[in-house]
């Protein structure tokens, strides 16, 4: 038989476990501190849009003409556009895939921006 002193000891212990699990289970993830060298979130996402509508344009073959250089050019204006250079672009997407959770709350404005584009697009064409 366990003495009353050891029971006591579990007890706490216990007790001491469960309550420490609970409030790490509650507690939140601190934010991502994104370095100063890095695109914030907000101007990642315009980036993406237009990277993502300069792609779907060159695969539905909009640029026919030379197209390799016609898709230098066009990204060389998008960077531009943008303030950045591809090298910067690559770092900073290299940033945000070894932090997934950014890069997905990042993702689902890219797709809100793409499908209210869309939507515009086709509210013109049918009026």
């Amino acid at each position: 038989m366990l003495k009353p002193v050891k029971v006591n000891i579990m007890r706490c212990f216990l007790v001491f476990a469960l309550v420490s699990i609970g409030l790490l289970g509650c507690h939140k993830h601190t934010s991502t501190k994104i370095p100063a060298d890095i695109i914030q979130p907000d101007s990642l996402v315009q980036v993406l849009t237009d990277v993502h509508i300069l792609q779907a344009t060159m695969q539905l073959g909009y640029n026919q003409k030379d197209s390799i250089n016609n898709s230098q050019q066009a990204f060389q204006s998008l960077w531009k556009k943008h303030h950045m250079t591809q090298s910067e672009y690559e770092k900073d997407m290299k940033f945000y895939s070894y932090h997934p959770d950014l890069l997905d709350s990042v993702y689902e404005k890219v797709l809100s921006n793409l499908g209210e584009q869309k939507a515009e697009l086709l509210g013109r064409k049918h009026p």
